[in-house]
């Protein structure tokens, strides 16, 4: 798929399909957590726990599912904070 995108684009990949995003070091999931909380984003953090991955709680995910996850609510975060 990334590659079509780049036949399309050139060089340009859009973000919400690079495998580089990557939740920064400094964001754990308790303050991403209460960043989504204070955004009024807390049911959606639990819909798509639920949902997506049939967890109740974060610290339920392997590692790798725990980053994705963790990933794409911060893009949430910052998409519903422009």
């Amino acid at each position: 798929m990334q590659h079509h995108f780049q036949n399309l684009f050139g060089d340009y990949v859009p973000e919400h399909i690079s495998p580089g995003i990557k939740v920064p070091r400094s964001t754990s999931p308790d303050s991403l957590r209460a960043n989504i909380d204070a955004a009024n984003l807390t049911e959606m953090w639990n819909m798509i726990l639920t949902l997506d991955y049939s967890v109740s709680d974060v610290s339920e995910l392997p590692p790798g599912q725990r980053d994705e996850f963790l990933n794409v609510m911060s893009l949430l975060l910052s998409a519903f904070n422009r």
